[in-house]
Protein backbone atom coordinates (compact mmCIF):
# COMPACT_ATOMS: atom_id res chain seq x y z
CA UNK A 1 0.00 0.00 0.00
CA UNK A 2 2.84 2.40 0.87
CA UNK A 3 4.48 1.92 -2.52
CA UNK A 4 1.17 2.50 -4.31
CA UNK A 5 0.65 5.72 -2.38
CA UNK A 6 4.19 6.92 -3.08
CA UNK A 7 3.70 6.20 -6.78
CA UNK A 8 0.40 8.06 -6.79
CA UNK A 9 1.98 11.07 -5.09
CA UNK A 10 4.59 11.25 -7.84
CA UNK A 11 1.81 11.15 -10.44
CA UNK A 12 -0.34 13.94 -9.14
CA UNK A 13 -2.11 13.58 -5.81
CA UNK A 14 -3.13 16.98 -4.59
CA UNK A 15 -1.83 18.42 -1.36
CA UNK A 16 -4.94 17.24 0.48
CA UNK A 17 -6.30 13.72 0.13
CA UNK A 18 -8.19 12.52 -1.82
CA UNK A 19 -7.34 14.91 -4.67
CA UNK A 20 -5.77 13.42 -7.80
CA UNK A 21 -4.54 16.07 -10.19
CA UNK A 22 -3.83 13.57 -12.96
CA UNK A 23 -7.60 13.43 -13.47
CA UNK A 24 -8.47 16.49 -15.60
CA UNK A 25 -12.00 16.47 -14.15
CA UNK A 26 -10.96 16.31 -10.51
CA UNK A 27 -12.74 19.56 -9.65
CA UNK A 28 -15.97 17.56 -9.86
CA UNK A 29 -15.05 15.69 -6.69
CA UNK A 30 -13.76 18.82 -5.00
CA UNK A 31 -16.99 20.75 -5.54
CA UNK A 32 -19.06 17.69 -4.65
CA UNK A 33 -17.22 17.40 -1.34
CA UNK A 34 -17.84 21.07 -0.59
CA UNK A 35 -21.60 20.68 -1.17
CA UNK A 36 -21.61 17.43 0.82
CA UNK A 37 -20.01 19.19 3.80
CA UNK A 38 -22.43 22.11 3.61
CA UNK A 39 -25.46 19.83 3.44
CA UNK A 40 -24.43 17.69 6.42
CA UNK A 41 -23.39 20.73 8.47
CA UNK A 42 -26.99 21.95 8.26
CA UNK A 43 -29.50 21.44 11.04
CA UNK A 44 -32.31 20.16 8.83
CA UNK A 45 -31.75 16.88 6.97
CA UNK A 46 -34.80 15.60 5.16
CA UNK A 47 -34.62 12.34 3.26
CA UNK A 48 -37.55 12.45 0.86
CA UNK A 49 -36.29 13.02 -2.66
CA UNK A 50 -38.04 16.30 -3.45
CA UNK A 51 -36.86 17.95 -0.22
CA UNK A 52 -33.30 16.74 -0.77
CA UNK A 53 -33.32 18.05 -4.34
CA UNK A 54 -34.53 21.45 -3.12
CA UNK A 55 -31.92 21.62 -0.35
CA UNK A 56 -28.98 20.51 -2.48
CA UNK A 57 -29.89 22.81 -5.37
CA UNK A 58 -30.20 25.74 -2.96
CA UNK A 59 -26.77 24.96 -1.50
CA UNK A 60 -25.31 24.60 -5.00
CA UNK A 61 -26.69 27.94 -6.14
CA UNK A 62 -25.05 29.57 -3.13
CA UNK A 63 -21.64 28.06 -3.90
CA UNK A 64 -19.24 30.11 -6.02
CA UNK A 65 -17.26 26.92 -6.72
CA UNK A 66 -20.34 25.22 -8.13
CA UNK A 67 -21.49 28.23 -10.13
CA UNK A 68 -18.05 28.49 -11.73
CA UNK A 69 -18.52 25.08 -13.36
CA UNK A 70 -22.29 25.26 -13.93
CA UNK A 71 -22.14 27.64 -16.85
CA UNK A 72 -24.15 25.24 -19.02
CA UNK A 73 -26.79 24.64 -16.36
CA UNK A 74 -28.70 21.37 -16.18
CA UNK A 75 -32.24 20.08 -16.47
CA UNK A 76 -34.20 19.69 -13.21
CA UNK A 77 -33.83 16.37 -11.44
CA UNK A 78 -36.68 13.89 -11.55
CA UNK A 79 -37.97 12.74 -8.16
CA UNK A 80 -39.07 9.45 -9.69
CA UNK A 81 -35.66 8.86 -11.25
CA UNK A 82 -33.80 9.67 -8.03
CA UNK A 83 -35.96 7.25 -6.05
CA UNK A 84 -35.48 4.61 -8.73
CA UNK A 85 -31.67 4.86 -8.71
CA UNK A 86 -31.47 5.12 -4.91
CA UNK A 87 -33.22 1.77 -4.56
CA UNK A 88 -30.94 -0.11 -6.95
CA UNK A 89 -28.56 -2.77 -5.68
CA UNK A 90 -25.33 -4.44 -6.75
CA UNK A 91 -27.21 -6.94 -8.88
CA UNK A 92 -28.47 -4.05 -11.04
CA UNK A 93 -25.03 -2.86 -12.15
CA UNK A 94 -25.14 -4.60 -15.53
CA UNK A 95 -28.63 -3.37 -16.40
CA UNK A 96 -28.18 0.24 -15.30
CA UNK A 97 -24.76 0.73 -16.88
CA UNK A 98 -25.93 -1.18 -19.94
CA UNK A 99 -28.63 1.46 -20.45
CA UNK A 100 -26.15 4.36 -20.20
CA UNK A 101 -24.85 6.41 -23.13
CA UNK A 102 -21.33 4.99 -22.77
CA UNK A 103 -19.77 3.09 -25.65
CA UNK A 104 -19.88 -0.73 -25.46
CA UNK A 105 -16.29 -0.76 -24.21
CA UNK A 106 -17.06 2.01 -21.72
CA UNK A 107 -20.05 0.11 -20.36
CA UNK A 108 -18.02 -3.05 -19.82
CA UNK A 109 -15.14 -1.13 -18.29
CA UNK A 110 -17.28 0.83 -15.83
CA UNK A 111 -19.49 -2.11 -14.85
CA UNK A 112 -16.41 -4.21 -14.08
CA UNK A 113 -14.94 -1.37 -12.05
CA UNK A 114 -18.14 -0.94 -10.02
CA UNK A 115 -18.34 -4.65 -9.25
CA UNK A 116 -14.77 -4.72 -7.93
CA UNK A 117 -15.16 -1.36 -6.19
CA UNK A 118 -18.30 -2.46 -4.31
CA UNK A 119 -16.60 -5.68 -3.20
CA UNK A 120 -13.61 -3.71 -1.91
CA UNK A 121 -15.80 -1.13 -0.18
CA UNK A 122 -17.79 -3.83 1.59
CA UNK A 123 -14.58 -5.43 2.85
CA UNK A 124 -12.43 -3.96 5.61
CA UNK A 125 -10.56 -1.77 3.14
CA UNK A 126 -9.49 1.59 4.53
CA UNK A 127 -9.63 5.02 2.92
CA UNK A 128 -6.20 4.75 1.30
CA UNK A 129 -7.06 1.37 -0.24
CA UNK A 130 -10.23 2.85 -1.72
CA UNK A 131 -8.29 5.82 -3.03
CA UNK A 132 -5.68 3.59 -4.65
CA UNK A 133 -8.34 1.43 -6.30
CA UNK A 134 -10.03 4.44 -7.86
CA UNK A 135 -6.89 6.14 -9.16
CA UNK A 136 -5.69 2.85 -10.64
CA UNK A 137 -8.89 2.74 -12.66
CA UNK A 138 -8.59 6.42 -13.52
CA UNK A 139 -5.11 5.83 -14.88
CA UNK A 140 -6.47 3.06 -17.11
CA UNK A 141 -9.12 5.44 -18.43
CA UNK A 142 -6.63 8.22 -19.10
CA UNK A 143 -4.27 5.87 -20.93
CA UNK A 144 -6.94 3.98 -22.89
CA UNK A 145 -6.89 4.04 -26.68
CA UNK A 146 -10.25 2.26 -26.83
CA UNK A 147 -12.43 4.74 -24.98
CA UNK A 148 -13.91 7.72 -26.88
CA UNK A 149 -13.15 11.13 -25.42
CA UNK A 150 -16.76 11.55 -24.28
CA UNK A 151 -16.54 8.28 -22.35
CA UNK A 152 -13.37 9.53 -20.68
CA UNK A 153 -15.11 12.76 -19.69
CA UNK A 154 -18.09 10.90 -18.21
CA UNK A 155 -16.03 8.26 -16.44
CA UNK A 156 -13.37 10.59 -15.01
CA UNK A 157 -16.03 12.99 -13.75
CA UNK A 158 -17.79 10.06 -12.10
CA UNK A 159 -14.66 8.52 -10.59
CA UNK A 160 -13.56 11.84 -9.14
CA UNK A 161 -16.83 12.09 -7.20
CA UNK A 162 -16.77 8.41 -6.23
CA UNK A 163 -13.19 8.82 -4.99
CA UNK A 164 -14.00 11.77 -2.76
CA UNK A 165 -17.17 10.17 -1.43
CA UNK A 166 -15.64 6.77 -0.67
CA UNK A 167 -12.61 8.35 0.96
CA UNK A 168 -14.85 10.39 3.27
CA UNK A 169 -16.95 7.31 4.09
CA UNK A 170 -13.91 5.21 4.94
CA UNK A 171 -11.60 7.64 6.66
CA UNK A 172 -10.89 6.92 10.33
CA UNK A 173 -11.29 8.36 12.83
CA UNK A 174 -14.35 10.33 11.78
CA UNK A 175 -14.91 13.85 12.99
CA UNK A 176 -17.96 14.28 15.20
CA UNK A 177 -19.65 16.23 12.44
CA UNK A 178 -19.24 13.50 9.81
CA UNK A 179 -22.35 11.49 8.94
CA UNK A 180 -22.41 7.71 8.91
CA UNK A 181 -22.10 7.81 5.12
CA UNK A 182 -22.53 4.60 3.15
CA UNK A 183 -21.69 4.34 -0.53
CA UNK A 184 -24.37 2.62 -2.60
CA UNK A 185 -24.31 1.71 -6.27
CA UNK A 186 -27.29 4.04 -6.62
CA UNK A 187 -24.96 6.90 -5.70
CA UNK A 188 -22.58 5.87 -8.51
CA UNK A 189 -25.48 5.40 -10.94
CA UNK A 190 -26.75 8.91 -10.23
CA UNK A 191 -23.29 10.40 -10.63
CA UNK A 192 -22.65 8.66 -13.96
CA UNK A 193 -26.09 9.56 -15.30
CA UNK A 194 -25.57 13.21 -14.38
CA UNK A 195 -22.09 13.20 -15.90
CA UNK A 196 -23.59 12.24 -19.24
CA UNK A 197 -25.08 15.75 -19.28
CA UNK A 198 -22.35 17.78 -17.59
CA UNK A 199 -20.22 18.11 -14.45
CA UNK A 200 -22.76 20.21 -12.57
CA UNK A 201 -25.46 17.61 -13.09
CA UNK A 202 -23.10 14.82 -11.99
CA UNK A 203 -22.40 16.61 -8.72
CA UNK A 204 -26.00 17.37 -7.86
CA UNK A 205 -27.52 14.08 -9.03
CA UNK A 206 -24.78 12.04 -7.36
CA UNK A 207 -25.14 13.86 -4.05
CA UNK A 208 -28.94 13.77 -4.05
CA UNK A 209 -29.05 10.07 -4.91
CA UNK A 210 -26.49 9.31 -2.22
CA UNK A 211 -28.43 11.24 0.43
CA UNK A 212 -31.73 9.57 -0.46
CA UNK A 213 -30.14 6.11 -0.47
CA UNK A 214 -28.74 6.79 3.01
CA UNK A 215 -32.13 7.51 4.59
Amino acid sequence: MGQELNTAISKGIGSVMPAYNANPYDNAGQVYDELFSTYYDGTVRLNNAQSVINQVETIAQGSSSFLSIATGGYAPLSVERINYLAEKRNSDIGAIIGASSLSPHGKTSFANFLISFVALYESDADAISMFNAVIKYEDSIIGSTLLPENDKRILLTTTSIVRYSSYRAKKRPKKNTDPDWIISVGHAFGTEEGAEENMAKAIVEGLVTGIVSNK
